[in-house]
């Protein structure tokens, strides 16, 4: 989902995607008479860096809004279903509504743009990166 007003698009064609793994921050609560061993509680989680891979189509359209999102550094919810159903996810409003028929990995991210590249014998292709705002979300198929 994307945009002030939101919409949903269905990537064509990507050849990738990688969510990226948190880091969690570390708290130290080791006490001042501690003479050994330091110890810590787990802190807030850093969303981790992911990316979109896609053999670069000018003719497809859902390529070139890619492109266009990231060029502008636009905030995107990224939505995968996974091969276990295949409804399509709704949007009413400015809700997205995953079908429970499939499986879902979703998150929000900040998509930023990268530049082309061309090899010998190869197709053109970007690598877009985000950073991811939220955790991966999964919703699992219902039975």
């Amino acid at each position: 989902m994307h945009g002030t007003v939101p919409t949903l698009t269905k990537m064509n064609c990507i050849s990738e995607l990688v969510f990226g793994d948190d880091s969690q921050a570390e708290v130290d609560n080791t006490c001042l008479e501690e003479t050994e061993v330091r110890t810590s509680d787990y802190g807030l989680a850093t969303p981790g860096d992911g990316s979109v891979k896609i053999n670069t189509d000018p003719k497809n359209a859902t390529h070139i809004t890619l492109l266009d999102l990231a060029d502008k550094k636009e905030l995107a919810g990224i939505y995968v279903g996974w091969a276990d159903g295949t409804e399509p996810p709704t949007l009413t409003g400015s809700v997205v509504d995953l079908p429970d028929t499939r499986s879902w990995s979703w998150c929000t991210a900040i998509l930023r743009k990268n530049s082309v590249v061309i090899g010998l014998d190869a197709l053109n292709n970007h690598t877009v990166p985000f950073k991811r705002q939220s955790k991966v979300t999964d919703e699992w198929k219902v039975q």
